[in-house]
């Protein structure tokens, strides 16, 4: 006999919920268009003239909030059931009953603005913004009509995540100016790190593994072209 998938478990398991849940497979473009929004008022609020002290204030603050309003929703089913009225069609099955990924979002944020030159900082910041949402829209659209890599993500919705970390590096480079000799490298090495930083074996969630990786690979390409 057939076993039930990991999908149609959940759904049971989650059966009294009030909100309909999402799975990694689902295109969920509410989440993904929290996910781009959010990063880019960070990037908006730091190009605006947010200082690098402030940013990390402001950024630590929320993660201290978030991380208090997480912990005591899943000690007190009650206030998790209510919250999840609100919050649940942002989160997906899995983190219903864990910790989301918007500690890993905030903390890799604080990480690039408190660490990084102020370009890197917002680069690595629009790599987790742009290219990791387009990089799963494409994955979950169009995954199936090519390869995946063994941790299961697709070769067409990697290239759409490198497509767009490179057009993203491109066109800010731009504005600031950079040499036409230093540009099309670190394009091509800005984009490759931001979109290939997910394929890393690393056992970490790729809201955090995308900016900070990226981060210090433009980090030395920017000291290597003297930028």
């Amino acid at each position: 006999m057939k076993r039930p998938s990991a999908d149609v478990k959940l759904t049971h398991f989650f059966a009294d919920v009030p909100v309909r849940l999402h799975f990694r497979s689902d295109l969920h473009l509410l989440r993904k268009a929290w996910h781009m929004i959010m990063g880019l008022v960070i990037v908006f609020i730091y190009m605006a003239g947010c200082s690098r002290g402030t940013g990390v204030i402001i950024l630590g603050s929320v993660l201290g909030f978030d991380l208090l309003m997480e912990t005591t929703r899943l000690r007190t089913p009650s206030l998790n059931h209510k919250l999840l009225k609100f919050w649940g069609p942002f989160l997906r099955a899995h983190e219903v009953n864990r910790f989301s990924t918007l500690p890993h979002y905030v903390s890799a944020a604080m990480i690039a603005i408190g660490i990084f030159p102020k370009p890197v900082a917002i680069l690595s910041l629009l790599y987790l913004a742009c290219g990791d949402p387009m990089a799963s829209l494409f994955g979950i659209l169009y995954g199936h009509l090519g390869r995946r890599f063994s941790n299961g993500k697709s070769w067409i919705g990697t290239a759409a995540g490198v497509l767009v970390c490179s057009l993203t590096t491109l066109i800010y480079l731009k504005t600031l100016g950079v040499p036409e000799n230093a540009l099309l490298w670190i394009t091509l090495v800005g984009g490759l790190a931001g979109g290939l930083a997910e394929l890393l074996p690393l056992d970490i969630d790729d809201n955090f593994t995308i900016p900070v990786i990226s981060g210090f690979v433009l980090w030395f390409a920017f000291l290597y072209f003297g930028i």
